[in-house]
């Protein structure tokens, strides 16, 4: 007798999507199988105790103080930021749609930095009680948002990479930097310094550290397939006093 083949529609799609079901997994199997990752622990050689001047322009409004002389910054590992230089095993990647945000809070940049894959939008929102005026004279990003009270914002959009330093017309001492970077391996070490770059394909990179106040450090890595490379980064951050900041 010949075997009757099922022919109500519900039927036949569940048997699709069973047929369907292990090339889904296989393709998400290969490519977990293709790419690697790097995670470890930043460790930063001195401690940032100097304290900037401040200007102030509204004696009423008064920010969060800095921290104490000779304290250590836990924000300071979120100064850092851990990325890979375009290499060509890397693949192409088109243009970032994504929105990032720095705000004004206090007198100062939340976070003072950014890093974003170019294409990105930033928005800067004014939370102060206060005028800001956003602006850079960056090679990379010129712009000039105008004064904006607290409430609106503004945003611009990097279509290149490279280092945009940020600052305020109106108070001297507010500075932030958006890294715009060619890809999206990258990472910011956490409260407790250590950071992680998932899935990026297997091959030979160059890992940087980067932090305003340090040369970079760059290593030279080979990522494998599978297999997580640990790999621990000290920087050694000048003091404040000592950069002539």
């Amino acid at each position: 007798m010949r075997a009757q083949i099922p022919r109500s529609p519900a039927i036949l799609v569940i048997v699709l999507a069973l047929l369907s079901q292990p090339c889904r997994v296989d393709a998400e199997t290969e490519h977990s199988a293709a790419v690697g990752s790097i995670r470890g622990e930043v460790r930063i050689t001195s401690n940032l105790t100097a304290q900037r001047m401040r200007f102030r322009l509204y004696p009423g409004f008064k920010p969060a103080p800095p921290p104490p002389p000779g304290e250590q910054r836990d924000d300071e590992w979120q100064n850092i930021v851990i990325y890979l230089e375009s290499a060509p095993t890397m693949p192409e990647f088109p243009t970032s749609n994504q929105v990032s945000e720095i705000a004004q809070l206090g007198e100062s940049f939340i976070p003072h930095v950014l890093p974003i894959v170019k294409g990105t939008t930033v928005e800067f929102p004014n939370q102060d009680p206060i005028f800001h005026n956003v602006f850079s004279l960056s090679g990379t990003k010129t712009f000039d948002l105008g004064r904006y009270p607290k409430g609106e914002t503004r945003s611009v959009t990097f279509e290149q990479a490279g280092i945009v330093p940020v600052f305020c017309h109106l108070h001297s001492d507010m500075s932030a930097i958006v890294m715009v970077l060619d890809n999206p391996y990258f990472a910011v070490p956490g409260p407790d310094g250590h950071y992680e770059i998932r899935n990026i394909p297997a091959g030979n990179y160059t890992l940087v550290a980067w932090h305003e106040r340090s040369e970079k450090v760059e290593l030279q890595v080979e990522v494998t397939a599978g297999q997580p490379l640990e790999l621990n980064i000290t920087v050694p951050i000048e003091d404040d006093e000592a950069s002539g900041m």
